[in-house]
């Protein structure tokens, strides 16, 4: 869980921007085209990347009152992009963004107030501001809410109970990684009762949206280590798709069984795990074959 879960200028964008028209109404005096400008500048999107426009843009637009704007210009400080690197002027805009109503501000204030290095830190003010973010429906501040309630942090304790609620949400919005820390609470019986049939759902739902961490979990709920496991073979499908992607667990679980599988079994479910993963591959560009060398490391905060 880093700093800036949502930042407004590093977002995907929703549509290609229309830049002469924005150009225009941002001549005009348009805070919001002038936010929108900024952001393209910011991205390279239409107009050649410049950090330096973008945070000109950006200062026009948060003086005709833009809360994201505000927020843009947070970040800008906290990245050091067209600027020094300062994080108490980050934590400055951060704070007028998130008093200005900015959700997004809201949550990147309170996680620079727990994670930033060289500012005075604080954990109740960083849990109000996250908590308001959450409170105004940012479905990314519940998510984060979720997360350090259940790891804890070095300003709070793990509380399964308090991460619970927030995890089932962000789980239902769709979030993978809170869909496979609903499934470790729900396994594990941490700050709910213990349902492994309800766990299996949502690894299952995180292993469908490619997390590896979950699709791992699933396997091994499944009962991938035990030849009389009645869905062995999709078990081990899901085993060999995470065990390609890098989690450590499924690799070390995978080498462990790999020498007793019957071939008949490992070649159905490679195969298989190489149909999703060709999938995974045509959409994201991401993942490797079932067939290639795993390439990436666990993802921190993505649950046991």
């Amino acid at each position: 869980m880093g700093i800036l879960a949502g930042p407004v200028l590093a977002a995907e964008p929703e549509v290609t921007p229309d830049v002469a028209t924005l150009e225009k109404s941002a001549a005009g005096g348009d805070a919001q085209a002038k936010f929108l400008l900024a952001r393209a500048y910011f991205r390279g999107e239409g107009v050649a990347k410049d950090s330096a426009k973008s945070r000109q843009l950006l200062e026009e637009a948060a003086a005709l009152g833009h809360a994201d704007a505000m927020d843009g210009l947070g970040f800008l400080y906290n990245a050091g992009e067209g600027v020094p690197q300062d994080e108490a002027k980050a934590v400055e805009w951060f704070r007028k963004a998130a008093e200005a109503g900015s959700l997004k501000g809201q949550l990147d204030l309170g996680l620079m107030l727990r994670q930033g290095k060289t500012i005075l830190l604080s954990n109740d003010e960083s849990l109000m501001w996250i908590k308001k973010s959450a409170d105004g429906g940012f479905m990314g501040a519940k998510a984060v809410l979720g997360r350090l309630y259940f790891f804890g942090d070095k300003l709070q304790n793990a509380d399964y109970s308090k991460a619970v609620p927030y995890l089932r949400e962000a789980a239902e919005a769709g979030d993978p990684i809170c869909q496979n820390m609903m499934g470790v609470a729900l396994r594990d019986g941490a700050g709910t009762e213990k349902d492994p049939a309800a766990a299996e759902i949502w690894f299952r739902k995180a292993a469908l949206q490619n997390s590896k961490k979950a699709q791992s979990n699933l396997a091994h709920i499944m009962g991938v280590q035990s030849p009389e496991a009645p869905n062995r073979k999709e078990a081990l499908k899901w085993l060999i798709i995470s065990s390609e992607q890098g989690e450590i667990t499924a690799q070390k679980t995978y080498e462990e069984i790999m020498p007793a599988l019957p071939s008949a079994l490992l070649a159905s479910a490679k195969k298989e795990a190489d149909r999703f993963l060709l999938i995974q591959r045509a959409t994201s560009g991401k993942p490797k074959s079932a067939s290639s060398e795993p390439t990436e490391q666990n993802q921190p905060g993505d649950g046991a």
